[in-house]
């Protein structure tokens, strides 16, 4: 059994480095209400989180069976191999740790592989929808076999799928284990608001053929930034991140996932070929339940903001509170620290639009966005700016952005930009935090505050210290 321990992810010729509790960290908040509909997916305690009673459930027994992937990857006729993916991001700026490079008893290496498995098998259940009912249910083999694909039988539709393999002989630990597809009709419908087709989002995330070992890059919770527990996988291509959730984060997205669909879809540009929202761009979510010692964990699927051409010199995530915001020692210590709204403030610095009218639109699109997080009952979002620094000489791509990322240029930078974090509901104990560390201690200035006053003070930072003309 592998020994866990807190930390960042190390490379192979370290020991393994992640805690089961940063994996799974339990801080569901017990006065914030649910829909009934998706209430299964939030358990007390440490029950596991699974879609049942009332949830539709398409379930499929993977053996790793050639047969059945074949059947099924036949219909997806424009199936894109990840490799032409991966040459449009630069080999300097993508990030994390190869997953294939972790120690073998580290459980991320586990994960990682078995969540792209399961989405290669999941890939299959969209060519299989496209004809008839029978194909819906099929039988394969158990013994599996390096680089084949996962077999697969199943049945039903709607809002959440269920994939189940047997150990195997893979090039890193592979126990039994589940994995749920969660809200599946629902992320779909997200996913093509923001113009990804199924063929792109699985055919990035899930197992190519002939791969033994995963092909994700691993950023533990050592080196994210904050306080954040949790771990990320990143794509090939570094275009989609798989962040780990805890309990609050995945019963706070289900309770709003409906209105979240809902202002995605409200986004789509006028000539349906974009979205102008700058939320987090939810696009899946998935339950792992293991056989054995390895932690379970629950993966939201989001797009990379910092996708981009150029590499990220600085990063800000800025609040619009000017108490205590600025990066520690202990930050700026990272080789890749994430610095504060003093920070931003103290370095004179804006985001940097050609004209008016581009800061007047980023304007009612900030203002669109935490209006819906205010109705929502949310509050500790930031927007997190990326800054590329233009070098002497340095030559701007003739070609664009390869991925479908927002920014802002000067003639000195280029800044990537989205909101951050927006699952923390203003409940019992932020409430107790605004009072007893705010009022009572006299700190008007803190973070933390009502939805209505943290949406208004983050308008009026906006206004004040980040939009501007270059």
């Amino acid at each position: 059994m592998a020994t866990l321990s807190k930390g960042a992810v190390q490379s192979s010729d370290a020991s393994p480095s992640l805690h089961e509790e940063e994996i799974e960290k339990d801080t569901t908040e017990k006065d914030e209400k649910v829909p009934k509909k998706h209430s299964q997916l939030v358990q007390d305690n440490d029950k596991p989180i699974s879609p049942v009673q009332g949830v539709s459930l398409r379930h499929i027994n993977v053996s790793e069976g050639k047969k059945g992937w074949e059947k099924a990857a036949a219909r997806i006729k424009d199936l894109t191999n990840v490799t032409q993916a991966v040459g449009k991001v630069k080999l300097e700026n993508k990030i994390g740790t190869s997953a294939a490079d972790l120690h073998d008893a580290d459980p991320l290496k586990t994960i990682s592989l078995a969540t792209q498995r399961a989405l290669k098998s999941f890939a299959s259940f969209e060519g299989m929808g496209e004809s008839t009912e029978d194909l819906r249910s099929v039988e394969f083999d158990e013994e599996a076999q390096v680089g084949a694909g996962e077999g697969e039988s199943g049945k039903g539709t709607d809002d959440a799928r269920a994939v189940g393999a047997t150990g195997s002989t893979f090039s890193a630990h592979q126990p039994a284990f589940e994995c749920f597809e969660i809200f599946h009709d629902t992320f779909k419908d997200i996913r093509k608001a923001l113009g990804i087709t199924e063929t792109q989002f699985y055919a990035v995330l899930g197992l190519q053929d002939m791969q033994s070992i995963s092909s994700f890059a691993v950023i533990g919770s050592g080196d994210a930034s904050g306080k954040s527990p949790s771990f990320f996988f990143l794509s090939p291509d570094q275009r989609f991140i798989l962040k780990s959730c805890t309990k609050r984060d995945v019963k706070t997205l289900s309770r709003i996932l409906p209105s979240y669909r809902d202002h995605i879809k409200s986004c789509v540009t006028d000539d349906g070929n974009g979205n102008s929202s700058l939320l987090p761009r939810y696009i899946g979510l998935y339950r792992l339940l293991f056989k054995d010692h390895t932690p379970d964990v629950t993966l939201v699927v989001m797009t990379n903001f910092f996708a981009g051409n150029y590499v990220i010199n600085k990063k800000f995530d800025l609040k619009g509170s000017t108490y205590h915001r600025q990066a520690s020692e202990k930050e700026l210590a990272k080789s890749s620290p994430v610095l504060k709204d003093l920070d931003w403030i103290r370095e004179g610095r804006k985001l940097a639009f050609g004209s008016k009218e581009e800061v007047e639109s980023v304007r009612k699109r900030l203002e669109k966005d935490t209006l819906y997080l205010r109705r929502e009952n949310l509050i500790d979002y930031s927007l997190l700016i990326g800054v590329h620094e233009m070098e002497e000489g340095e030559e701007r791509s003739k070609r664009g952005e390869a991925m479908d990322v927002i920014y802002a240029e000067s003639s000195t930078e280029i800044q990537y930009f989205g909101l951050v974090d927006i699952l923390t509901p203003y409940v019992l104990p932020k409430k107790a935090e605004t009072i007893c560390t705010g009022t009572l201690m006299c700190r008007p200035g803190i973070s933390c505050q009502p939805p209505k006053k943290y949406q208004t003070r983050f308008m009026s930072f906006v206004d004040e210290e980040i939009l501007g003309c270059a």
